[in-house]
């Protein structure tokens, strides 16, 4: 009886040790290269002020406009992803932003594609001096930000950052 107890003590201790501990994954490190997967953009905007504010530039906010000119361009780079291997801007950030009705004294735009997570896409811009210069746009008040998922290409995600100053 006693040792029957004891092996289901164990037992019970053995099992608990393969339970995943970690608890809920936070948003950033959320795998955006599968279906479904939905890049939390506050939590996006909350990792990119901190940054901002770490090196003495002031906070952004979301601007609806912006997201929506960022999903649609992301999801025009995944969409075109099989035909076109460039992930760049185009050059038509300004056509975009006017088609869109948003006014820009000064605007910015980073193009990504590779990155899975949003943990992996800061730190990519924060580390190439083009990206972080979008991030850290001085006179930026605004930002839009989007991912998109592309399974069957190179890259499986596209992002776009876009920073601006209003007029």
């Amino acid at each position: 009886m006693m040792f029957a107890a004891a092996a289901a003590a164990g037992l019970a201790l053995a099992l608990a040790g393969c339970a995943d501990s970690r608890g809920p994954q936070p948003a950033f490190y959320q795998n955006l290269a599968r279906s479904g997967g939905q890049l939390d953009a506050g939590n996006a905007l909350n990792l990119i002020n901190n940054y901002r504010q770490s090196q003495g530039v002031g906070a952004v906010s979301l601007n609806p406009a912006l997201m929506s000119l960022a999903k649609g361009y992301a999801a025009s780079l995944a969409g075109n992803a099989r035909t076109n291997r460039n992930v760049q801007p185009d050059g038509k950030l300004r056509a975009r932003l006017q088609s869109a009705g948003y006014q820009a004294a000064d605007v910015d735009e980073s193009v990504t594609a590779g990155y899975h997570t949003f943990a992996e896409a800061f730190s990519g811009w924060r580390d190439s001096p083009p990206h972080r210069k979008t991030m850290l746009m001085k006179n930026a008040t605004e930002m839009g930000i989007a991912a998109a998922y592309a399974p069957n290409t190179r890259y499986k995600v596209y992002w776009v950052l876009v920073m601006a100053q209003p007029k």
